[in-house]
């Protein structure tokens, strides 16, 4: 009964040692690919200082793009960034001519 107990115990380690190995490569392959493909997240902010603090304390670093930046393809964001309300207008007025 011991050996049965100690079979199954060791059995069930085993399962969750292999369920916790690192992704394949083709796993990472497709982590990454949907990374690229995933939005770019803007926000409009103020310059002030209260709102940069809220910002950082929300997304990490601070970092406000114009909107020719914004535009700009096959640039990978890893974290929201920030956009100023005339820069938001501009990239506005420019994705309505492009239509």
């Amino acid at each position: 009964m011991r050996i049965l107990v100690s079979a199954l115990a060791l059995w069930a380690l085993a399962g969750s040692a292999v369920a916790a190995q690192a992704p394949s490569a083709a796993e990472a392959g497709k982590d990454a690919l949907a990374q690229a493909k995933a939005p770019r997240t803007l926000y409009v902010c103020e310059a002030d200082a209260m709102t940069r603090r809220a910002f950082a304390r929300e997304h990490g670093q601070v970092e406000f793009v114009t909107a020719k930046q914004a535009q700009a393809k096959g640039e990978v964001w890893a974290q929201p960034k920030c956009i100023t309300s005339a820069e938001a207008r501009r990239l506005q007025k420019q994705k309505l001519a492009s239509r």
